[in-house]
């Protein structure tokens, strides 16, 4: 898969312009950032709480309610859903997760690495497989477009549904042929 533009464009002072890559927060800190956060806020810092925000970390990609139940009962099997659904606004709140549109039966949640709004995928309709995209050139039109209108941007989620190439002309998916292997091995 490919990755667009995972770099940003520093500001044009009359030099060359150079790609910048743009940094991730580690873990630790952005753990740090959410605890920091709820105790600003005035919520409890509990140990429901600390192991849901460690949970919510730990996912590479986009995750829903029960999946971060079942991540953080990994580690404290008396956390309950809930719990998990109490902490998600504060979570959303101080920007350590946003919101990403991926279906209509789950809400989705991905961590934000790059404390950045913005919210690019591809879900394949095939195999229904979520492929995450950062381009800055939509951020920077995004921004663009709001400003010019009086806005402040808060919030972008791009979701494009498309099917998959491979599918449509050799016949078969190497991603749906892997997808189908791993429920085979579970069940």
């Amino acid at each position: 898969m490919h990755k667009i533009a995972p770099w940003t464009f520093p500001a044009n002072s009359g030099k060359r312009l150079e790609r910048v890559e743009r940094i991730k927060k580690q873990p630790d800190d952005l753990f740090l950032e959410a605890v920091s956060y709820l105790r600003a806020s005035g919520f409890r810092v509990t140990k429901p709480r600390e192991v849901i925000v460690r949970a919510a970390i730990s996912f590479p990609g986009p995750f829903h309610a029960e999946d971060l139940l079942a991540r953080a009962r990994q580690n404290d099997r008396l956390i309950s859903l809930a719990t998990v659904y109490r902490t998600l606004p504060m979570l959303l709140d101080s920007r350590l997760i946003r919101d990403v549109e991926l279906n209509r039966e789950h809400r989705y949640y991905e961590v934000n690495r790059e404390q950045s709004p913005a919210s690019f995928h591809i879900v394949c309709a095939d195999c229904h497989d979520v492929v995450q995209v950062q381009d800055e050139c939509i951020t920077l039109r995004e921004r663009f477009l709001a400003n010019s209108l009086g806005f402040k941007p808060m919030k972008l989620t791009v979701r494009i549904e498309a099917a998959c190439l491979d599918l449509l002309e050799k016949g078969s998916c190497s991603r749906k042929t892997a997808l189908h292997q791993a429920a085979k091995a579970k069940a």
